[in-house]
């Protein structure tokens, strides 16, 4: 925990804890890895609007802008993708007839009309790669986690780009979630990254320990290349072929990471069933004091930085907060939450920065959002 006791008052950064959904697109559901198709979400029907419904009510409860991380091949309405090397397992015969259906359009109303709830990230074109009619892991990494060629690289993203486009779900993402949590880093201007920032994707999340790294990271859960911020995924918490999982306790954070079929029932009318245990379950593990549930994206990817790299320093009767050793301001690093315990009568003021929002959580404990301009902020004592 990152804190510190000074003059009475005691002040945590505390950690983030942020929902991140992998594999949301498929409509088929079984797993088809054994036939040479993709594994998609193991559900033993097809996926349906309401399936997208739950998760904005799993948003709405937790307030909480959740990350998509989307799969996007079976929404091909022209079938495009014939002509994509590697992104389907039909290769030019490909064809998506049997997932076209009015279905389409309401997933995409659904996710168009809740945008401020549900952040679509790009996962894939079909998670997987297929080259001579075999299904080979992953899309854009092999399973030595080398990297594909960039022009099939860029292919497939502007495939993804083109399959957004189909149904109005434009921009392209800025976050990305490897697939199969195949990737490296540490490469410069050779790397995934170099690729992802031409894109204007700012963010990776995946697991370090599987990753192919060529030079060290900045911090053992943190580093940037290319201007792109890489944060350690961490375990999910349940498999992800389980569905309608049980929800797991003390979720740990910065990165809830879960897979669609988790969350959802084989009879879509009780999805909301599982959701609501989930639910219970991340607002229970979210009361610790040196954790907090964040509203979105760059919220946790800036709170994490700080909770991990900044420092609280006292200075008389001032607290320093040093964010030196954060990444440049070029990766919108600008945002953090202070736990203070705090008489009701005492307010701070900052220098270096502004204080954007101040909420009682609870007598004498306050969550100060703070927006930060320079790379020291002094909080000093405003008694009121």
């Amino acid at each position: 925990m990152n804190a510190l006791v000074h003059d009475g008052f005691t002040i945590i950064i505390p950690k983030p804890l942020f929902l991140l959904i992998e594999d949301v697109g498929w409509w088929q559901g079984q797993d088809g890895s054994s036939r040479q198709q993709p594994f998609r979400t193991a559900m033993p029907r097809n996926h349906c609007p309401a399936d997208y419904e739950a998760l904005v009510y799993l948003a709405e409860k937790l307030s909480m802008r959740i990350v998509l991380a989307m799969v996007m091949c079976e929404w091909d309405i022209n079938d495009f993708l014939k002509d994509v090397a590697g992104a389907t397992w039909m290769g030019k015969a490909w064809s998506n007839q049997i997932n076209r259906g009015p279905w389409l359009e309401e997933a995409a109303d659904c996710l168009r009309k809740n945008q401020h709830r549900l952040e679509i990230a790009l996962h894939g074109v079909g998670h997987e790669f297929w080259q001579d009619q075999l299904m080979h892991r992953s899309e854009f990494h092999d399973r030595k986690c080398r990297m594909r060629s960039p022009e099939v690289i860029k292919a497939h993203l502007d495939a993804f780009g083109e399959l957004l486009n189909q149904h109005k779900l434009a921009p392209f993402p800025h976050s990305f979630i490897p697939p199969a949590l195949k990737h490296s880093f540490g490469n410069g201007t050779e790397s995934f990254q170099a690729i992802l920032k031409q894109y204007g994707v700012h963010f990776v999340t995946t697991r370090f320990s599987r990753a192919r790294i060529f030079s060290p990271p900045f911090a053992r859960h943190i580093n940037w290349e290319e201007n792109v911020l890489l944060l350690e995924r961490g375990l999910s918490p349940t498999p992800w072929h389980v569905v309608g999982a049980k929800p797991a306790k003390n979720l740990d954070g910065p990165i809830i990471a879960l897979h669609w079929a988790n969350l959802l029932h084989e009879n879509p009318d009780q999805n909301i069933e599982v959701v609501k245990g989930w639910v219970s379950a991340i607002h229970q593990s979210a009361q610790s004091e040196g954790t907090m549930m964040v509203p979105d994206l760059h919220s946790c990817w800036s709170q994490y930085c700080h909770q991990q790299l900044a420092q609280l320093v006292p200075k008389g009767s001032e607290v320093v907060l040093s964010r030196r050793t954060l990444p440049p301001s070029s990766y919108k690093v600008d945002k953090v939450y202070l736990r203070i315990q705090h008489p009701i009568d005492f307010k701070w003021k900052v220098e270096g920065g502004t204080i954007a929002d101040i909420k009682e959580e609870k007598d004498g404990v306050f969550l100060y959002e703070l927006k930060a301009d320079n790379k020291e902020m002094y909080l000093q004592p405003a008694h009121c």
